[in-house]
């Protein structure tokens, strides 16, 4: 990838709402909002990856059944055992997944591409590590 990037602000406030902090939830939802889109973005993969940083949330949220952190966090092994049997994979290969597909399904990497003037090829060579990075980030906090 051209320039490094890192959701260090966006996993810190993840945490503060794992651990409970009820005004850090609200935030929480705004940036969730705002990486939608991710119009304030930087670089090509710092949209993208705040587009993946959403969707991966979305993500964890659909896989689980709840919206609740605080709540996803206090699962036992046993439930995320469960879990992996009823979606048929892990939560790690759902959301990498997912995100790759978000991406496919939304022609992104074109998008990014021309808006931030960076080349296809490379794009597409860094979908997956991207994927990966911030798929890993997520579950660091929430299991």
């Amino acid at each position: 990838m051209a320039n490094p990037i890192e959701f260090g602000s966006f996993y810190k406030l993840l945490r503060s709402v794992r651990d409970g902090n009820r005004q850090k939830k609200q935030e929480l939802e705004w940036i969730l909002a705002a990486y939608e889109h991710a119009k304030e973005s930087s670089s090509a993969y710092d949209e993208l990856g705040q587009i993946f940083c959403h969707h991966g949330v979305m993500e964890l949220y659909d896989y689980t059944g709840t919206d609740n952190i605080e709540y996803i966090y206090s699962l036992e092994q046993s439930i995320w055992d469960y879990l992996k049997v009823r979606m048929n994979t892990s939560l790690n290969e759902y959301m990498i997944m997912s995100m790759i597909k978000h991406a496919k399904d939304h022609n992104l990497t074109k998008k990014i591409s021309n808006k931030w003037n960076t080349p296809i090829e490379e794009i597409e060579e860094n979908l997956e590590d991207l994927a990966k990075y911030v798929t890993e980030g997520i579950i660091e906090i929430i299991i």
